[in-house]
């Protein structure tokens, strides 16, 4: 996958799923609140973490996620964000082996392959559009059955060559898929209010499960 900076998360019971599915969740963006630095591997900040490998960005900071869910570490604000997603989809205040359960068993990928320079910033729409190459390749590499797109924005800002659904989840107006087509599968891609707002709330329980039985 040349086009990815950012390797995604990958569950170890990926190929098993969530209830049989193939599980892609995608988020926007990382952040990174280093100083400027144009020899960074990233090309436009320095990690302010001191990886080793800015490429594994993602599961360093999801494995943080986890530790502290395991007991391990300090919990932090962010984090919140990822166990209410758990919760909501689960319909439950799940426990940490349950929330250990379902992340081990899908794929999580940030969208765009640059990072921010702080946590409330839009990326550039150019980075928006610079990081549709390796979308698809994450796609035709781990061809999920249904793609959740955490956040309207990142839903305008996803590739537009697609096709929506005829029909409607649950008979709500704008709660449609929106497919893509890798290697003669239809992938549809489910968007969602960003976990961290409060818009997204635990009427979502019963759209993404439909939207999981009917992908």
């Amino acid at each position: 996958m040349e086009n990815v900076f950012f390797r995604p998360w990958i569950g170890k019971n990926y190929k098993q799923g969530y209830k049989g599915k193939k599980l892609l969740i995608l988020g926007e963006s990382h952040y990174c609140d280093g100083i400027q630095d144009e020899n960074c591997p990233c090309g436009k900040v320095k990690k302010c973490l001191q990886l080793s490998e800015c490429n594994d960005f993602t599961s360093v900071v999801l494995n943080r996620f986890f530790d502290y869910k395991k007991g391990i570490g300090e919990g932090e604000r962010w984090m919140t964000t990822y166990t209410r997603f758990t919760n909501i989809l689960l319909g439950e205040q799940v426990s940490n082996a349950e929330l250990m359960e379902f992340w081990d068993n899908i794929v999580f990928y940030n969208y765009v392959q640059v990072p921010t320079k702080g946590p409330r910033e839009k990326p550039a729409s150019q980075d928006f559009a610079n990081s549709k190459e390796a979308f698809f390749e994450i796609l035709k590499e781990y061809k999920p059955d249904l793609i959740i797109v955490w956040g309207v924005r990142l839903r305008d800002n996803l590739p537009n060559n697609g096709l929506w659904a005829d029909f409607e989840i649950l008979n709500t107006p704008n709660e449609k898929f929106y497919y893509y087509e890798i290697d003669g599968k239809k992938i549809p891609a489910y968007a969602i209010y960003h976990p961290a707002s409060s818009a997204f709330s635990y009427c979502y329980h019963e759209y993404l499960q439909e939207a999981l039985r009917l992908s």
